[in-house]
């Protein structure tokens, strides 16, 4: 089980529920082992309680923190940790992961591109609070980076699950309005809650209290509250409302903590003593300070399942939660609580009174209802039959030979035509690598070196001479013309475009590469690429992280181009892919007549994604970029990225136009992105930190893992976002 929250640490819905079912299932005999991250520890950190074990990891073991944003190096580090795990004591049966964050993304992103150690492990994904659909309800915007990118990760994670389960109908309901899910394998399990109660406790209808307890946060509901109190303090009702949960969430749009805006807006109210604010709560007091409240409010804009309701219910507390959410799924109104609708603002006012007017025979009535709902319900007995058919089913799901990679955007009908080479000649299994090669000589012996170690030996390899004009670079040729397995093709100078195209048409494989004469491949990467090729017949080219050399040591993340991502800047190094050769020739061909030459390889890949012809990224380093003083890409200024940005939109204008809103959205929230290239990085926060680089990502990094210094952080934030 991966998990971001687990207590005694975190007392939240993830934490409670992977405690709850990680306890279920060892009372069955089963054994259970909880990942969870934890920057206070060194390495691992293992302990045993019973059938479970729970490993403590310290997510900065593979340095991906140094190219990675906080969020997404942490999911790197689940699939590292796991990874560890698997290769000391074999495979699981079964891996369970919250969605929330997307930490199963690179897990799965490594077995959907069937690597050894994971591809036949079943992986589950529960649905919680994915930050996609709770972020639009908390005001943040959605398309900031990194928020944007993570609520991709979570979407693959949806995506490529074997099995997904939610708790709740309506979490399903509301994240299908958002994406479209392209696989039907999912259930709806209750979470499970094992209760001690006994009885449900009389309360005094005269004395009880009005109670919100939970989170301050706009997607818990407790503006809309406020705003319902306000308007019947005003009217003269005299009751107070207590506010019990945590305050130190920031609200983003004031940049302010949920407690400083509640106590500014509504210090009035404050005063008079009608709004009570006491902060948040210890769980060993949470029964005795809740369990003689008259009712206990939850009024969430939107939820999944939130504990709170499970808890408050197994006390015998009278509850009003709102329609919004999959509360409203187990709260019969009038029988074992009650349920109002945010649509509908008077109910709210309705439904209090009504409840507010109940004796206490009723009330007691009312409580026990709810008790013996959590009791009949949610209880381990109860939960446990069907998660273990879930499981079941999720195994089953895992054997089945899947034939489409789990693409969580853009256009995926693409259809080859069996489109022949320009000599007609066609081998089967053959991969040509193509090498465009102008005055490239002292390189190219590396070069051809990375080629000749790669795993995957069926291979051409094409050097195409475009006019060179260096001795040397000529001279050196002439060491290769004689080589089995190597072809050279002399033409006078056309260009990169030209060239790579010309490579292409001559080129005998079924699959097709690119590498420049002064790059280099991992051993390892020929071979994955034509394995993933010969699994999915949705995916037409392939790339991986890249590592820079030479000038440079930086490694780039990329990620798989999908739209809009890929339309609002390069999510992949389009320099050195591998294809499925067809598909390149019939939507990836270079575009000879671009203005200034530089991004005729990004222009591609929008071509071909355009297209349907989908593509996927490696998330390793396999491919070596070298950086030289006079390198193409380098002499491309500003000026001349905007025109050939400009030129490949008005080029693929429809494809654009798709995704209009998105990208509007994008450009918004991030500014221009002709520098950007990574979306995992908090890149508003390194502009705003007083010093640049390495640096500021690093501290960055130390403030998201301390929950306590993320409120005094962001207020120092707010200095420099003046």
């Amino acid at each position: 089980m991966l998990t971001s929250e687990y207590p005694p640490f975190f007392g939240g819905g993830i934490g409670t529920y992977c405690y709850q079912t990680a306890g279920m299932l060892a009372a069955n005999g089963h054994n259970i082992t909880v990942f969870v991250n934890d920057a206070r520890v060194s390495g691992r950190a293992i302990t045993e309680e019973g059938n479970i074990r729970i490993i403590r990891f310290n997510p900065s073991q593979t340095r991906s923190s140094s190219f990675l944003g906080h969020v997404t190096n942490i999911s790197y580090e689940f699939a590292y940790v796991v990874k560890q795990t698997i290769e000391e004591e074999g495979q699981p049966d079964i891996i369970e992961a919250q969605e929330y964050l997307g930490i199963a993304y690179y897990l799965l992103q490594f077995k959907k591109l069937l690597y050894d150690w994971c591809r036949d492990v079943p992986v589950l994904i529960t649905a919680h609070s994915p930050s996609f659909l709770y972020l639009e309800f908390n005001h943040v915007s959605l398309y900031k980076y990194p928020n944007f990118w993570i609520g991709e990760m979570e979407r693959f994670c949806l995506q490529a699950a074997d099995h997904l389960i939610s708790p709740s109908n309506y979490l399903i309901d509301e994240m299908a309005k958002r994406f479209d899910f392209i696989s039907e394998s999912r259930s709806i399990v209750r979470n499970p809650f094992q209760t001690t109660n006994a009885s449900a406790s009389p309360v005094d209808e005269g004395n009880g209290q009005i109670v919100f307890y939970g989170k301050l946060s706009a997607q818990k509901g407790i503006f809309k509250l406020l705003n319902y109190f306000e308007l019947l303090w005003e009217k003269g009702f005299d009751k107070p409302l207590y506010v019990i949960g945590g305050v130190d969430i920031v609200y983003h749009p004031m940049g302010k903590t949920m407690g400083d805006v509640v106590e500014q807006q509504y210090r009035k109210y404050i005063d008079k003593g009608l709004l009570i604010i006491e902060g948040k709560i210890a769980p060993q007091a949470i029964e005795r300070r809740l369990s003689s409240s008259r009712v206990v409010i939850i009024p969430s804009t939107v939820d999944n399942l939130p504990y709170v309701v499970l808890e408050m219910m197994a006390l015998g507390t009278i509850v009003l939660v709102s329609k919004q959410g999959g509360q409203a799924e187990i709260v019969r109104d009038g029988f074992n609580g009650f349920v109002f609708d945010h649509d509908e603002p008077e109910s709210f006012s309705r439904q209090l009174n009504k409840i507010l007017s109940l004796d206490r025979e009723v009330v007691n009535n009312i409580g026990n209802n709810a008790r013996k709902t959590i009791l009949n319900d949610f209880a381990f007995a109860a939960i446990y039959p069907q998660k273990i058919k879930v499981v079941e089913e999720c195994v089953a799901n895992a054997k089945t030979r899947r034939t489409r990679f789990p693409f969580t955007s853009g256009k995926d009908d693409a259809v080859l035509k069996g489109i022949e080479t320009g000599n007609g000649i066609f081998t089967k299994g053959l991969l040509s690598v193509v090498v465009p090669y102008y005055n490239m000589g002292q390189y190219i012996d590396e070069t051809v070196a990375s080629l000749r170690a790669s795993r995957f030996s069926f291979m051409e390899i094409i050097i195409v001479n475009d006019g060179s004009t260096d001795k040397d670079s000529i001279l050196k040729l002439q060491e290769y013309r004689d080589k089995e397995g190597i072809v050279i093709i002399d033409r006078e100078n056309q260009g990169l475009a030209n060239t790579r195209n010309f490579g292409a048409l001559n080129a005998k494989g079924e699959f097709l590469a690119f590498l420049d004469a002064d790059d280099k491949i991992a051993p390892a990467f020929y071979e994955n690429a034509i394995e993933v090729f010969r699994r999915y017949e949705n995916v037409y080219f392939a790339g991986a992280w890249t590592r820079y050399f030479g000038g440079s040591g930086r490694t780039w993340p990329t990620v798989t181009p999908e739209a809009p991502l890929i339309l609002y800047h390069n999510t992949i190094d389009s320099s050195a892919l591998v294809y499925k050769r067809d598909a390149f020739l019939a939507g990836g061909l270079n575009d000879p007549d671009m203005a200034f030459k530089g991004l005729e390889d990004y222009d591609s890949v929008i071509s071909l994604v355009s297209k349907g012809f989908n593509g996927v990224v490696f998330p390793e380093t396999m491919f070596y970029y070298r950086v030289r003083h006079n390198s193409m890409i380098r002499s491309v200024n500003r000026a001349q990225k905007l025109v050939l940005q400009e030129y490949i939109a008005n080029k693929n204008k429809a494809f654009y136009a798709k995704f209009a809103s998105s990208l509007f959205n994008l450009l918004n929230a991030n500014g221009p992105a002709i520098n950007l290239d990574n979306p995992t990085l908090d890149y508003d926060l390194l502009d705003k930190v007083p010093f640049g680089g390495r640096l500021s990502r690093m501290v960055i990094s130390l403030v998201k893992k301390n929950r306590h210094v993320k409120t005094i952080a962001y207020k120092i934030y707010r200095v420099f976002n003046k």
